[in-house]
């Protein structure tokens, strides 16, 4: 596919008569004004009035992507502040758009108060490109057009801008604007909001400022999938984290089990995992009072204790494998339904058909038990009530799948299903593919193959998860984990080309949620202060616009995912993710907040943008030392066979 560009227009050749995407005038607005006035043209790519000098340049990097430079020059004889705006009509009809980490096609999943469609109070959408994995992005498409707008980040003032979608009865456009604004109002915490943040570029007469701008148009890879393209170019445009530290494996192993350990307690003569630590006010920390030991989500206690058997089988610690046994012995015992439904929560034993659990924790902890299961067996331990509490939880969900709900979202434990909504119930999925292969059961592998197509028909094939991140309703991240871990598992398992397909659609969905670039933070920022690069990290959902080390979880699965299907992209992201979530663990000498951070911990959150910015700066790192990060970590290493 090639495109033209001819007077101001990127024509698709052999395509539809009259689709187009336009190149619309420059625009800017006066300080003090909200009047936006569009430039004429004054020669070839060439703009201006008695104020404004403006030139692009444009050069084709490839069949489908552009590169526009824009030259802003102040031709008064006076000192002007203004914001511009650089604007794409894409003169197809779109049938959805997207803003990564912000905007997927309106948010209309969830009872939440983040932002929903392209407008506010009859005001567009602004946002800052520092929510977005890549900056200042917007996505429009149908099943014939995608195009993808993007800023440069070949200077500090390129990359500080903004963008916006919307439409009216001409058409869809898309906007970057120079320098950051966010309006009409700011979304500034949890379902709630701030004022506008205005600024502007200030150009005395005769100075000019510059900026460059990447135009994606092309056909989409599948449907609702138009940014594959965008992703993978600035994947290349803004390059991987390689210049990042890596401490060697097994010091991270070393530091992350001594973590581990650190969070087994007692619960009532019951051992477990507690979620992790906070600060006690004291300079040091303490354990998280509601003594939450979960079965995986936050407190991952089963995955946990399959790190300490492999903490055993590697290194012979032997009292990582009987703080493990007991962990998980009593769990199975305890915490198990006569129906097969596991409990999420160890103190749910004592009122257990009473008690509530969704099918993040149920699912991805009754795969974790068959893991378990697996490498206690190859080493001689039979413990067959691992089994069982994986298989009691695949027969549940084989007896109650729903055509319309899937495996739904919430139930109590007494087989009530308290919640239908969401894509949460795919995390059932990697369960039943690994009982099938431990057993050779087809019943499992027919349900597994079932559910898997449901969810990618129903939710994954419109680029849409939701509900996996438990403390929110919304547009995540998290729910696509499952299907990139359950394509590669079922393409293992049979071969079949539509598995390697949706492991690629789920993996490209979750790393649209993966930073790119390197946002400008300021000397007093955090991120500058500890040095942290955010290229790699993920953020949460719509609801929830903050960083985590999440991408852990993906990582062994990309590597595979790449040696699948030959992209060394899927490659180049895994290893990104995994230099990413390396920084920042306590080694007993780093120091965050003026407090020593316990050996192998890692706070969980990065405000990067204005959502919960601390005293009103970005870039902030909070200090809850949660224990997931710990335990996907472990996980990576596992993985690999060759350190």
């Amino acid at each position: 596919m090639y495109i033209i560009y001819n007077n101001g227009k990127f024509l698709l050749s052999g395509n539809a008569a009259g689709a187009a995407v336009c190149l619309e005038a420059p625009v800017y607005i006066m300080e003090g004004t909200e009047k936006e006035i569009k430039l004429p043209a004054i020669g070839d790519s060439v703009f201006g009035d008695s104020a404004n000098h403006v030139k692009l340049e444009i050069r084709q990097i490839s069949d489908t992507l552009f590169y526009i430079h824009r030259k802003w020059t102040n031709v008064s004889d006076n000192t002007v502040r203004l914001q511009t705006i650089f604007r794409v009509k894409t003169c197809f009809v779109p049938e959805r758009y997207l803003i990564p980490c912000v905007n997927v096609n309106g948010n209309v999943f969830g009872n939440g108060g983040e932002p929903k469609g392209m407008e506010r109070d009859g005001k567009k959408w602004i946002f800052g490109y520092d929510r977005e994995a890549v900056p200042s992005c917007t996505m429009t498409e149908n099943a014939d057009f995608a195009c993808g707008l993007f800023v440069s980040g070949e200077s500090d003032v390129s990359l500080q801008s903004s963008c916006s979608i919307w439409k009216d009865e001409n058409g869809w456009y898309q906007e970057i604007y120079h320098p950051v604004i966010e309006s009409p109002v700011t979304y500034a915490y949890r379902d709630d909001y701030g004022p506008a943040y205005e600024t502007y570029i200030t150009l005395a007469s005769g100075e000019s400022f510059e900026a460059g701008f990447y135009l994606s148009v092309s056909r989409p890879r599948w449907v609702n999938y138009g940014i594959c393209d965008v992703l993978d170019a600035a994947l290349e445009i803004f390059g991987d984290n390689s210049g990042l530290a890596v401490p060697e494996n097994k010091a991270v192993w070393d530091n992350s089990i001594t973590f581990a350990r650190s969070l087994i307690t007692d619960y009532e003569g019951k051992k477990g995992f507690i979620i992790g630590f906070l600060p006690d006010g004291k300079g040091g920390f303490q354990y998280r009072g509601d003594r939450c030991f979960e079965l995986a989500w936050c407190g991952q206690n089963i995955l946990f204790s399959r790190m300490l058997v492999e903490d055993y089988i590697r290194f012979g610690h032997e009292e990582s494998l009987r703080e493990a046994l007991e962990i998980l012995d009593t769990r199975a015992a305890c915490c198990t339904a006569e129906n097969g439904l596991l409990a999420a929560q160890l103190r749910d034993y004592v009122h257990l058909n009473a008690a509530t659990a969704d099918t993040c924790n149920m699912g991805y902890g009754a795969y974790e038990y068959l893991r378990v299961y697996a490498a206690l067996r190859d080493i001689g331990i039979d413990r067959p009530a691992y089994l069982a509490a994986g298989k009691g939880l695949c027969d549940f969900f084989c007896e109650h799948f729903s055509d319309r709900f899937g495996f739904g979202k919430q139930w109590r434990l007494d087989g009530t299903c308290l919640d239908e909504g969401g894509t949460i119930g795919g995390f059932v999925i990697p369960a039943l593919a690994k009982l099938y292969e431990l057993t050779g059961e087809e019943k499992y592998l027919a349900m597994a193959e079932k559910s898997m197509a449901f969810y990618m028909e129903r939710d994954l094939d419109k680029f849409c998860c939701t509900a996996g991140a438990l403390d929110t309703c919304c547009v995540d991240k998290e729910t696509s984990a499952p299907f990139i871990m359950s394509g590669v598992l079922l393409y293992r398992l049979t071969g079949k080309k539509i598995y390697r397909e949706y492991a690629e659609k789920a993996a490209y969905y979750f790393t649209s949620w993966m930073f790119h670039f390197q946002p400008v933070y300021g000397p007093e920022d955090e991120i500058n202060v500890y040095d942290v690069c955010v290229k790699g990290l993920t953020s949460v959902s719509a609801q929830h616009h903050h960083l985590d080390m999440y991408a852990g979880i993906v990582v062994p699965y990309l590597r595979e995912l790449a040696e699948i299907t030959g992209d060394t992209h899927w490659r180049t992201r895994a290893d990104m993710m995994w230099r990413a979530v390396l920084q920042y663990i306590g080694d007993g000498k780093l120091v965050i907040h003026d407090v020593v951070r316990p050996v192998g911990s890692q706070n969980e959150a990065l405000f990067h943008c204005r959502w919960n910015f601390q005293g009103g700066r970005r870039g902030a790192l909070n200090d809850w030392l949660v224990a997931w990060p710990c335990a996907f970590r472990l996980s990576v290493l596992a993985a690999e066979k060759d350190w």
